[in-house]
C-alpha cells in the first residue's frame, strides 16, 4: 500500500470537492516486453522549453544475435537511428535524437525493426 503525504491529501481532497481532476502526469519513459529483451523510449534531457531528446534502448536478454534499426515517430514525421547494428545477448543498445520541441504535447512512439517486424513502445509526451 501507497502512502500519499498528508498535504497532498488535502490537496486531491480540495480538487475533488470541488469537481476537478487532479492533473495527469506525463509519461516520458515506455517499455514493452520482449520475448528476449526489454525495449524503451524516453524523452530525455527535458528543458524550460518543452525541447527533449528521444532515445530508445533494447536490452537483450536471450535469444539469438539480431540485426535491428531504431526509430520513433510523432505527428511530425519518422526518424532512423543512423544505420543497422548487430546485437546479442547480455547487451544493450542505445540511440539518441537531437533535441526537438515537444511544446505541442504530440506523443512520440519509439519502435525497433527487426527480422521484418516492428516492434514498438507505448507512446511517450511531456503533456
Amino acid at each position: 500500500m501507497r502512502r500519499i503525504a498528508p498535504a497532498l491529501v488535502g490537496v486531491a481532497i480540495a480538487l475533488t470537492s470541488v469537481g476537478l481532476a487532479a492533473p495527469a502526469q506525463a509519461r516520458t519513459v515506455a517499455c514493452t516486453k520482449l520475448s528476449n529483451g526489454v525495449l524503451c523510449t524516453q524523452l530525455a534531457n527535458i528543458d524550460p522549453l518543452d525541447r527533449a531528446q528521444v532515445s530508445n534502448s533494447y536490452e537483450k536478454t536471450g535469444g539469438s544475435t539480431i540485426t535491428a534499426r531504431f526509430g520513433h515517430y510523432n505527428r511530425g514525421g519518422t526518424w532512423w537511428d543512423q544505420g543497422a547494428f548487430t546485437q546479442s545477448a547480455g547487451t544493450t543498445r542505445y540511440f539518441t535524437w537531437p533535441m526537438s520541441s515537444y511544446a505541442d504535447c504530440s506523443a512520440v512512439v519509439g519502435f525497433m525493426d527487426s527480422g521484418g517486424r516492428r516492434y514498438e513502445v507505448p507512446p511517450v509526451s511531456l503533456c
